[in-house]
């Protein structure tokens, strides 16, 4: 892990970032040695798929940052550029930043559809579902154990991996919703958007709800971003 000049964050090469909109933390941060913790997590768990091609897995950090942001990019390395504030979303908890990390980490491992060949990232939501399908199940046996809600105990039949990936995916898309002053995701409300050519960029809010679902249950991604 490195540490990070904001002048390198704003670097015009970014390529892939977790939010569009991105704002200053609300939520209370998690505590330093916590994220190095899971920053180092992160790299142990997916260096060899960097290795696999004979490059570098790097993490680049700012924890002082309040802003909820992190960014994937490949230049001589895979890098993933990642500020503190995304350590502190609001009613976050460990499971909500290593969520943010695996969408980051899904741009540069989550395979096809890519935004562009030359780079291969991964679209925004095919990051999503992988975070889903892939990454969150790998990670969580290294977080801290918590209890997850009644309700996504109930919706998963007592399932703990299920039930606090629900949490986080509702935790998550909530803050992507109030960056836009928009209603919170619900799991019974799915996006019906079909979408008549790929969508590139960040689906709405629901959407990605509704792909984080349908990655944890190995579902079809959805179209409202999706076109097979």
């Amino acid at each position: 892990m490195k540490r990070l000049f904001l002048l390198l964050i704003l670097s015009t090469q970014i390529h892939a970032r977790v939010d569009e909109m991105p704002v200053r933390a609300q939520g209370e941060k998690l505590p330093r040695k916590t994220f190095e913790k899971i920053i180092n997590l992160f790299e142990t768990t997916f260096s060899p798929l960097s290795r696999a091609n004979n490059r570098e897995l790097v993490f680049m950090t700012d924890y002082e940052s309040d802003w909820i942001q992190a960014f994937a990019r490949r230049w001589e390395e895979d890098q993933v550029i990642v500020y503190g504030g995304a350590a502190a979303v609001t009613n976050g908890s460990e499971d909500t930043f290593a969520l943010i990390l695996c969408h980051e980490t899904g741009h540069l491992f989550g395979g096809r559809p890519w935004g562009e060949d030359f780079n291969k990232l991964s679209v925004e939501g095919q990051a999503d579902y992988w975070a889903a399908s892939e990454c969150f199940r790998k990670i969580l046996p290294g977080l801290s154990v918590r209890q997850a809600s009644a309700s996504s105990m109930t919706l998963c039949k007592s399932e703990s991996m299920c039930a606090r990936s629900v949490d986080a995916f509702l935790a998550l898309t909530a803050q992507f919703a109030d960056n836009r002053s928009l209603p919170h995701p619900k799991l019974e409300t799915p996006d019906e958007t079909v979408v008549s050519t790929l969508q590139f960029t960040h689906p709405s809010p629901q959407c990605r709800l509704d792909t984080m679902m349908a990655g944890l249950r190995n579902l079809p991604r959805p179209l409202c971003w999706f076109l097979p």
